[in-house]
């Protein structure tokens, strides 16, 4: 398995426990989280460590205040190798219980991993993702 396969396992790991601390250890200083398609009005580009820490911490509460949780083995997961050994695509359908039952969001995302911290991140989540958190980046 590559180091940039690695630090995608253990990115995608991190985020199911909840396990922020090495979530945040696996981003560079400098890194950069853009999500292209978050809904008009809301941010779509977070740069820095601590910037990043911050989003995904607003996330994670509000998946948990929320009762949301994924099902892994429901979900599913392919990861594409491309030309550039530094570039890994996951392409996932994450399935979610929430209080007013299951929802399947897709997502392609693009992740930069340079020296074993992921420098560059881009989330082109589905509509559905757009809808359930267009009030976090707002």
């Amino acid at each position: 398995m590559s180091e940039q396969r690695e630090v995608l396992q253990r990115y995608l790991r991190a985020g199911v426990d909840g396990d922020r601390a090495t979530r945040s250890a696996l981003f560079s200083d400098d890194a950069v989280v853009e999500f292209p398609f978050a809904p008009q009005g809301s941010q779509r580009r977070f740069a820095g460590r601590q910037e990043i820490d911050a989003m995904f911490s607003l996330i994670g509460d509000t998946a948990r205040a929320g009762d949301i949780r994924i099902d892994e083995a429901a979900s599913s997961l392919t990861v594409h190798e491309t030309a550039d050994p530094e570039v890994l695509i996951a392409e996932s359908e994450v399935h979610v219980d929430t209080p007013s039952g299951r929802v399947e969001l897709p997502y392609i995302q693009v992740f930069r991993i340079r020296e074993g911290k992921i420098v560059l991140f881009r989330d082109y989540f589905g509509p559905r993702t757009g809808e359930l958190t267009r009030t976090l980046f707002s």
